[in-house]
C-alpha cells in the first residue's frame, strides 16, 4: 500500500509533517525555478555541441517542409520542439540544396547552423529553450511521485537531488534526446504506477489515466528509440506487483457463499477474470494512444511503419574505427564496466549516497511481508533494466545513456526521510534531509557552468575527468563561446588551435591559426597552443601505438584549462627541439578535422 499525497505512511511525526506540508509546494516551485535558471544561464556560455547541430537543423527543416527527411536514427520529438522554437528567429533554410534532398544531414547542418547568414548563437539559444522546460517538467514528475510515496519531506529531497544534479543539468539544456527520454520515462512509469499498483485493485479502472499514460509513453518513444525499454519494464513490474493469488476474487466468492473448487483453490476462470484481464485492460487503452502520438510526431507519414523502419538505423552513422577510452585504456571494442564506472564518477557524491540510501531503504528490504515492496518495484526495477540493457548493448559514448536511471533512483531516495524516523535519533531526520538538499545545491553551484565535464571529487573534479572518460562525458566541443575572453585574460592572440567539435571557431569570434601536422605529429614551434581534451587523449593513444610525439599530456604542462576541455600551452624554444618542417600543411581546424586526420581519430558520427 502507498501513502496518500503528503501522507504519513512511514511514521512521520504530525508536527514535522505539518511543517513539510506547509513548505512543500513553495519550496518545490523555488527549486524548479532555480533548476531552470541554472540550466538557462549556463547554456548561454556554451557553444553548440556535436550532436545538437544535426538535431536542430533537422528540426528546422521538418517545421519548414512538414516532412521528416533528416536524422532518421532518432525519433522526431526533440527535433520538432527545438525546430519550432528556433524557427521564431526566421532562419534561412537551404532545403532546395542537394544536401537536403539526399538526406546528408551533416552537410545540411553545417549550412544551416553556420551559414546562410543565420545567427548561430540565436538558433542555438532558442533551440535549447524547450529542453530546459522539459527538464523542469521532469523535476515536477519526480516531486509528485516521491511526495505521494514518501510524504512532503521525501518529495522535496527527491526534487532537489534531481534539480541540482550536475548530470541532469548538463543534458537538460541541450538539443539532444537524453533529457527528454529521461523525463518521459519518469512520467510514464509514475502514471503506470498510479494506474496498476496493488492499491488500485479494488477501484474502478480509469480510462483517463490509461490514456494519459499512453500519451506519456508515446512522447517518450518519440524522443528516443531506447524508450522501448519501458515496454518490458512496465510489463515486468505490473506482473510482479500484482499478487500471484487472486485474493480479491476469493474473498468475493466467500462473501457470496459461492461454492469453492474441490481443492479449495480459485478456478482458472477466476484467475482469468480477476487477474489477467485487469492486467491487460490498461494496455488496450495505452498502446493505441501511444501509436497515435508517434504517428502525429512523424507528421502523419504515408508509411505507418516509419518508426519501426527508422529503428533499424540506430548506430548506422557510427564509425567502426572509433577508439573508446576508459580510465587510461583505449580500445575499439566496448568496455564491459564502462557504464558502471561512468555512473560512479559522473554522479555527485551526494547523489550516489542518496541513490544507495534509497535502494537500502526500499520496501523490498523489508521482505515480502512489507507490502510496500510492490510499490518500490516501479522504481528500482526499470532503473536496473535500463542500466543492464545499456551496459550490455550500448556503445561507450557517455553516461547520458543512463540519464533515465537518475530520476527513478532519486524518487526512491525520497524514502530516506520517512525511514530515518524509525531510528532513535528520528528528530534529526528533517535536518539530515535539509543537509542533503543543501549539499546537492552547493555541488551544482560549484560546478556552474561546466556541467557536461562534471566529475565528482573522488574522480578529481572536472580537471581529473580526462583521466577517466572522453566524448560527451567531457569534451563535446562546447567551450568555443568562452574561448576569446579566456585567451584575452591570458594575453594570448592567435594561438595555434586543434579543436575537436562540429562547430566552426569563426562563428564564435575565435581568432586563431591552425596547427600544422608537424606541430602535432613531430614537434611544436614556440608559441601558444589550444588543444581539445579529446585530441590530447587520442594523442596518447597514437603515441603509444606509433611512437610519435603526440603525447602532449605527458610532455608538457598546460598553463590553464578552460571548462575541463580546452588546454592552453605556452611552448618555449627550450621546451622542445624543433624538427624540420617536413609538411607545412595546416592540420585541419574546426569542421575539417574529421576529414583529414587518420581513421583512428575520426568521430563516430552523431550518436
Amino acid at each position: 500500500m502507498s501513502a496518500p499525497a503528503g501522507g504519513t505512511e512511514r511514521g512521520e511525526p504530525p508536527a514535522a509533517e505539518r511543517t513539510w506540508r506547509r513548505l512543500a509546494w513553495p519550496a518545490a516551485v523555488l527549486i524548479l525555478l532555480l533548476h531552470g535558471a541554472l540550466a538557462l544561464s549556463s547554456l548561454t556560455v556554451k557553444s553548440i555541441t556535436n550532436d545538437e547541430s544535426t538535431h536542430l537543423a533537422a528540426g528546422l527543416a521538418a517545421v519548414e517542409t512538414g516532412e521528416i527527411q533528416l536524422n532518421h536514427e532518432h525519433p522526431p520529438l526533440v527535433k520538432l520542439l527545438a525546430g519550432l522554437s528556433a524557427s521564431t528567429a526566421a532562419p534561412s533554410l537551404p532545403v532546395d540544396r542537394s544536401d537536403y534532398a539526399q538526406a546528408k544531414q551533416f552537410e545540411f547542418a553545417k549550412a544551416v547552423v553556420f551559414g546562410e547568414g543565420n545567427d548561430t548563437r540565436t538558433l542555438t539559444f532558442r533551440g535549447r529553450l524547450p529542453i530546459v522546460l522539459v527538464s523542469m517538467l521532469g523535476g515536477l514528475g519526480v516531486f509528485l511521485w516521491s511526495r505521494q510515496r514518501f510524504g512532503a519531506g521525501g518529495g522535496l529531497l527527491s526534487l532537489a537531488l534531481f534539480a541540482f544534479s550536475p548530470t541532469v543539468l548538463a543534458h537538460g539544456r541541450l538539443v539532444t534526446m537524453d533529457a527528454t527520454v529521461a523525463v518521459g520515462s519518469v512520467w510514464t512509469l509514475y502514471l503506470w504506477w498510479r494506474l496498476t499498483r496493488p492499491a488500485e485493485a479494488d477501484r474502478r479502472f480509469s480510462k483517463r489515466r490509461a490514456i494519459l499514460c499512453g500519451l506519456a509513453l508515446g512522447l517518450t518513444l518519440g524522443a528516443k528509440f531506447s524508450g522501448l525499454i519501458l515496454l518490458p519494464a512496465m510489463a515486468l513490474v505490473q506482473s510482479l506487483a500484482t499478487p500471484l493469488t487472486p485474493r480479491l476474487a476469493a474473498a468475493r466468492r466467500r462473501r457470496s457463499d459461492a461454492p469453492a473448487s474441490p481443492s479449495g483453490t480459485v478456478s482458472r476462470a477466476v484467475v482469468l477474470e480477476e487477474r489477467l484481464l485487469p492486467m491487460a485492460r490498461p494496455w488496450l487503452w495505452m498502446l493505441p494512444t501511444a501509436v497515435v502520438v508517434i504517428e502525429l510526431l512523424y507528421l502523419l507519414p504515408t508509411d505507418p511503419l516509419l518508426y519501426l523502419h527508422d529503428l533499424r538505423t540506430i548506430y548506422t552513422t557510427n564509425d567502426s574505427t572509433w577508439v573508446y577510452y576508459l580510465h587510461g585504456a583505449f580500445r575499439q571494442g566496448r568496455f564491459p564496466d564502462y557504464f558502471s564506472v561512468a555512473l560512479a564518477v559522473k554522479t555527485s557524491l551526494v547523489g550516489l549516497v542518496a541513490m544507495a540510501g534509497g535502494l537500502l531503504t526500499a520496501g523490498i528490504a523489508g521482505g515480502r511481508h512489507d507490502p510496500r515492496w510492490r510499490d518500490d518495484l516501479y522504481l528500482w526495477l526499470p532503473a536496473l533494466l535500463w542500466f543492464g540493457v545499456h551496459s550490455a548493448l550500448a556503445l561507450d559514448l557517455g553516461v547520458r545513456y543512463l540519464l533515465p536511471v537518475y530520476p527513478l533512483l532519486f524518487v526512491l531516495a525520497g524514502g530516506i526521510v520517512p525511514s530515518l524516523r524509525r531510528l532513535p535519533l528520528r528528530a534529526g531526520a528533517p535536518a539530515l534531509a535539509l543537509l542533503l538538499i543543501v549539499s546537492q545545491a552547493a555541488t551544482a553551484l560549484a560546478a556552474y557552468p561546466d556541467y557536461l565535464p562534471f566529475f565528482n571529487l573522488l574522480a578529481g573534479g572536472k580537471e581529473g575527468g580526462i583521466d577517466w572518460l572522453d566524448d560527451s562525458n567531457l569534451d563535446w566541443g562546447q567551450d568555443l563561446e568562452r574561448l576569446p575572453a579566456w585567451l584575452e585574460s591570458h594575453g594570448v592572440e592567435q594561438p595555434h588551435l586543434l579543436y575537436y567539435g562540429f562547430s566552426i571557431p569563426e562563428a564564435y569570434d575565435v581568432d586563431y591559426q591552425p596547427m600544422t601536422r608537424s606541430d602535432w605529429f613531430e614537434a611544436p614551434r614556440p608559441g601558444a597552443y589550444v588543444i581539445s581534451a579529446h585530441y590530447l587523449l587520442l594523442g596518447l593513444y597514437e603515441a603509444d601505438r606509433s611512437g610519435i610525439a603526440t603525447d602532449w599530456l605527458r610532455r608538457y604542462e598546460p598553463v590553464d584549462i578552460l571548462g575541463g576541455t580546452l588546454y592552453l600551452y605556452q611552448i618555449r624554444p627550450q621546451d622542445t627541439p624543433r624538427a624540420e618542417e617536413a609538411d607545412g600543411t595546416p592540420s585541419p581546424g574546426g569542421l575539417r578535422q574529421s576529414e583529414r586526420l587518420p581513421p583512428e581519430w575520426r568521430g563516430p558520427g552523431m550518436s
